[in-house]
């Protein structure tokens, strides 16, 4: 009966996103999340809630975050200058076409020696179980760590009413963690998006 109720909502969740496809005016093709509250403003400085993230995957994906310990942790955590968040769903047409450009993000920053280690990113899955998060990962060979929100806790407390979505968080002078930069639909430039993040962090 679990695995019957399971199946039926994930199901609903697919229809809703694939029919509810729109057009946002500050990026591209989206899909809205059902019960998501509204989104702030794409330039919008504000302070990044708190929120907890299960335990990475791997040894390699723990490294690259630079978390030590071995349980649930907190994006304030994460050693990283600006962190980019990518919101995505499994069933999001528009996440999955736009897959290959988000590869292209992370291999733009891994190859410059000025941002490699200074910036980081991770995806987080709304409405989405672990196996979900999984086949994403295997299917569009994301190279950077992925996580569930299945009940979208985390989704609820970002503020982002669609996917895909992308947020730049940094630390500010009084080490508050803080949204800078959000980026709701797809994109068609990878070098462009990350040089507006980049610029908008101030990072030098």
């Amino acid at each position: 009966m679990k695995i019957e109720r399971r199946s039926v909502r994930t199901l609903l969740i697919a229809l809703i996103l694939l029919f509810l496809g729109a057009s946002a005016s500050h990026g591209g093709e989206m899909s809205v999340v059902p019960g998501a509250p509204a989104a702030a403003t794409s330039k919008e400085i504000t302070p990044l809630p708190a929120f907890d993230l299960p335990p990475p995957q791997s040894e390699s994906e723990r490294a690259y975050l630079g978390i030590s310990e071995g349980g649930a942790f907190k994006v304030s955590q994460i050693k990283a200058a600006v962190l980019i968040i990518e919101v995505f769903n499994f069933y999001c047409p528009h996440c999955q076409r736009v897959a290959p450009l988000v590869d292209k993000v992370y291999r733009e920053i891994e190859g410059r020696p000025d941002l490699k280690e200074r910036v980081k990113m991770i995806g987080i899955g709304v409405a989405n179980s672990a196996y979900e998060v999984n086949l994403f990962k295997e299917k569009y060979k994301v190279p950077f760590p992925l996580f569930p929100d299945k009940d979208m806790a985390i989704l609820k407390k970002i503020v982002v009413f669609g996917t895909p979505a992308f947020i730049g968080v940094k630390v500010n002078e009084q080490g508050v963690q803080e949204r800078f930069f959000l980026h709701l639909g797809t994109f068609e430039d990878p070098s462009k998006l990350l040089a507006e993040i980049i610029t908008l962090s101030g990072l030098k």
